[in-house]
């Protein structure tokens, strides 16, 4: 407050005397003072803001230039301006990140750089000068990347040309480069890769190890940089906590990153190592030194995913792996004070399989194997120790390994090419792993094995009765005795366990014709019995329900009974009653979850957490997609259906639903229009595929009606402005409402004649809509006859 006031003090009423005042001030004063007093003072408006950083260019270039023809002045004066202007970069930089007025100051960009700051950085002896210079640029490209991107190619290739591993050579300026590096990666990642030197420098200084805060900074650009080069990215090298225990069945196939998702992802350029070989075994060894550093042991993993892919000698990645395995089979893992460094180890341990998996899996089976078994080993160890040392930390930390192992074997179990050879280990340690998604993993991996066999052989058929007679019971029958329970406490478990028994069905085929009658009549019973709470389950029990259904493709898997169940009391009853389903916001009592950080209460208890306003929107577009998707397929077993039973008509009830809603319920928010989409894509798939199922009589007339209301509201909510439009002015929901309308046309008798004769008709009778809108829908659906 103090330096402002004397700044106050020494600015004129006059703005040119006062910008002069100002600039001398920047001697006296420290550069965040500086920097808020000009954008609260010189830059208030647009036109004073070009006007003021016009100016402060222009006296900038002028020391600019006396700078560079120092022979003209003492080398006092000469450092007094020297030093000036090194403040004055850090100014002009900082303005662009503050200045409200972008524009004013994006104008000047090209002037700045080519004048201000390139002549300074390619061509001054003085350091300093140089590095000031890339703290400038730095900031102007964390801003203006997109503009003077073409820029950093320079600033680049002569920093290639500095020696930067020279003794003596100033931790500020290697701090400077990386902050430098860190802002192109996402700007320009091929800069840096093009320009590898650079890279190997930062690596030989980081296995030098001489400054401790240069030294993280150094893990955190170079594990940036060697994470660009990997499909699979489950953790940002800046992270610090990568406890996510998200089953998710496709995790595996996260494509998250630090980079913009507009920018040319690197991993898929089919790029070689270029880093000397020598100095990533340095940086290897150096990383184990340090592997208790989160950061260290994230860098680690990255760097074994880098090596598994990108070098074809696996010596280092074999090292790298070999290191891992010999941590995880210490006797001390479990020691209190070594129990974050274990699960640190054995998270960023799946950032090198995961990407070892998707990319090197054949030249990787065997280190894979041994990892297989060696984190079964570690779990089942883990588990032992536990059970003598019952306190609530070694219960924490039991649940947060056995989660990032079970990642790790998800992404193992995927690749190994035989399954059977390791069943009856993977089975041993199955109580322990305690975990539905990996059982089906398991199950999906041996019937993977399975169907790469050729049939009828011995070897296939006795492979064949190890699932039907050991494996698949084994795995399938407590899933399906947990859906039965009268309380399910572990809700989240719940799910996983129904999505686990979908996905193992779907790979089984013809094997799982053993329990399909059971499955979906206790699943069936799951939604009746759990039916205030359904909001949480319905969506995992519709698709699972799915999968079961596109089993019915085999005459040995399908019964009428097991259609009936399915569409007709647990979809149509969650559809119909959609208004009136309960959202359940209870707590999950998976206390196998439980966490330090969890919220908690006056009273200590955990608080609820929030509960999805959209679930009952997810829940019915579930069940549309999941028919949408599944009619075609199975289409012959509705229509045979239909046929036969009395009283009962699955197709006239998915008719009568979409009828309900098409043309009827006005389509308000976001969620509605996407259930709305999804009605009419089915409308459309009945009309293609099971036109025997609708009422014989008038079910055209009814859709033609619908159809047209429906029109009438999306003409309306354009000409209001309320419809979504993709860049050519299109409405996505017309266009699926005129496909929909196209197939009632080519799968009925529907001609233009009697069509016209309908919209007439409807026309007269509507009265809420004015006559343009009215015509201009006739119009646009009698185009669709041909």
């Amino acid at each position: 407050m103090e330096s402002e006031s004397k700044l106050k003090e020494s600015i004129p009423a006059d703005i040119s005397e006062a910008f002069e005042s100002f600039f001398k001030a920047i001697q006296i004063t420290d550069a965040t003072t500086i920097v808020s007093y000009f954008l609260k003072n010189f830059c208030e408006t647009e036109q004073s803001t070009n006007d003021n950083i016009n100016r402060f260019i222009f006296v900038l270039k002028i020391k600019s230039e006396q700078i560079k023809s120092s022979s003209s002045q003492t080398s006092e004066n000469l450092k007094s301006d020297v030093e000036l202007y090194k403040k004055s970069l850090i100014i002009l930089g900082n303005l662009s990140r503050y200045v409200k007025h972008s524009n004013s100051f994006s104008v000047y960009l090209k002037d700045i750089i080519e004048n201000l700051l390139l002549p300074h950085f390619i061509e001054s002896f003085d350091e300093d000068m140089k590095f000031e210079v890339l703290r400038s640029f730095t900031s102007l490209l964390q801003i203006y990347e997109d503009t003077i991107e073409s820029y950093s190619t320079q600033f680049v290739q002569h920093l290639v040309t500095v020696d930067i591993n020279r003794s003596g050579f100033p931790q500020s300026s290697i701090k400077s480069i990386i902050d430098f590096i860190v802002i192109l990666m996402q700007a320009s990642p091929l800069l840096i890769i093009n320009n590898i030197k650079l890279i190997e420098s930062l690596i030989k200084i980081y296995c030098l190890k001489e400054d401790e805060t240069i030294y993280e900074d150094l893990t955190q650009v170079l594990g940036q940089f060697f994470q660009l080069y990997l499909p699979y990215k489950s953790s940002k090298i800046e992270s610090t906590n990568d406890d996510d225990d998200s089953d998710d069945e496709s995790d595996d196939e996260d494509e998250s990153s630090m980079v913009d998702s507009n920018k040319l992802k690197v991993s898929a350029m089919g790029l070689d190592n270029s880093v000397d070989i020598k100095l990533l075994e340095s940086l290897a060894k150096q990383l184990i030194e340090n592997i208790n550093k989160e950061s260290s042991s994230i860098f680690f993993g990255i760097l074994l995913g880098y090596s598994s892919i990108y070098i074809k000698d696996k010596s280092l990645s074999n090292f790298i792996f070999n290191s891992y395995l010999s941590m995880i089979k210490k006797d001390n893992i479990c020691n209190k004070e070594n129990r974050k460094v274990t699960v640190n180890i054995i998270n960023s341990l799946r950032i090198g399989v995961s990407n070892t998996c998707l990319k090197s899996s054949e030249e990787c089976q065997l280190i894979l194997i041994e990892t297989f078994k060696t984190l079964l080993e570690c779990i089942g160890d883990i588990r032992e120790y536990v059970k003598s040392n019952l306190t609530k930390g070694a219960q924490v930390f039991f649940q947060r390994v056995r989660s990032s192992i079970i990642l790790n074997l998800i992404s193992i179990i995927r690749i190994i090419k035989d399954s059977f050879q390791y069943a009856e280990e993977f089975l041993i340690y199955a109580p322990v792993l305690a975990d539905p998604i990996i059982f089906s993993e398991f199950i999906i991996s041996l019937n993977r094995n399975l169907n790469q066999l050729e049939q009828n052989t011995n070897e296939y058929n006795e492979k064949k009765s190890m699932i039907q007679d050991i494996y698949l019971p084994k795995i399938l029958n407590p899933l399906l005795a947990e859906i039965v329970k009268p309380v399910q406490k572990y809700k989240s478990m719940t799910i996983h366990i129904i999505q686990a028994i979908g996905n193992i069905a779907l790979s089984c085929q013809l094997l799982y014709q053993p329990f399909i009658e059971t499955t979906i009549e206790r699943l069936s019973q799951f939604v009746v019995k759990n039916w205030k709470s359904i909001s949480k389950y319905a969506p995992s029990c519709i698709v699972t329900l799915d999968k079961l259904m596109q089993l019915f493709i085999h005459d040995q898997l399908y019964k009428s009974q097991y259609l009936e169940t399915i569409i007709l009391s647990v979809y149509m009853k969650l559809l119909n009653s959609s208004k009136s389903i309960q959202l359940d916001d209870t707590i999950d009592d998976d206390d196998d979850e439980e966490d330090e950080d969890d919220e908690v209460d006056s009273n200590g208890n955990k608080k609820k957490k929030n509960v999805d306003s959209d679930i009952i929107s997810k829940i019915m577009f579930t069940i549309l997609e999941c028919l949408t998707n599944t009619i075609p397929k199975i289409n012959k077993r509705l229509i045979e259906f239909d046929n036969q039973s009395v009283g009962k008509n699955i197709g006239k009830e998915i008719y009568k639903y979409l009828m309900s809603q098409i043309g009827v319920e006005e389509v308000i928010f976001d969620a509605d229009r996407y259930i709305r989409l999804a009605q009419l894509d089915l409308l459309n798939e009945i009309y293609c595929h099971c036109l025997p199922c609708l009422p014989k009589s008038n079910h055209i007339t009814i859709s033609v009606k619908h159809i047209f209301n429906e029109m009438l509201q999306i003409q309306l909510a354009l000409e209001l402005g309320e419809e979504d439009v993709d860049r050519n002015g299109r409405s996505q929901r017309k266009d699926i409402c005129l496909n929909a309308f196209k197939s009632i046309i080519n799968n009925s008798n529907l001609d233009k004649q009697s069509c016209s004769e309908q919209l007439k008709e409807l026309i007269n009778s509507n009265q809420t809509s004015n006559d343009i809108d009215k015509h201009q829908v006739k119009k646009e659906l009698l185009e669709l006859f041909k």
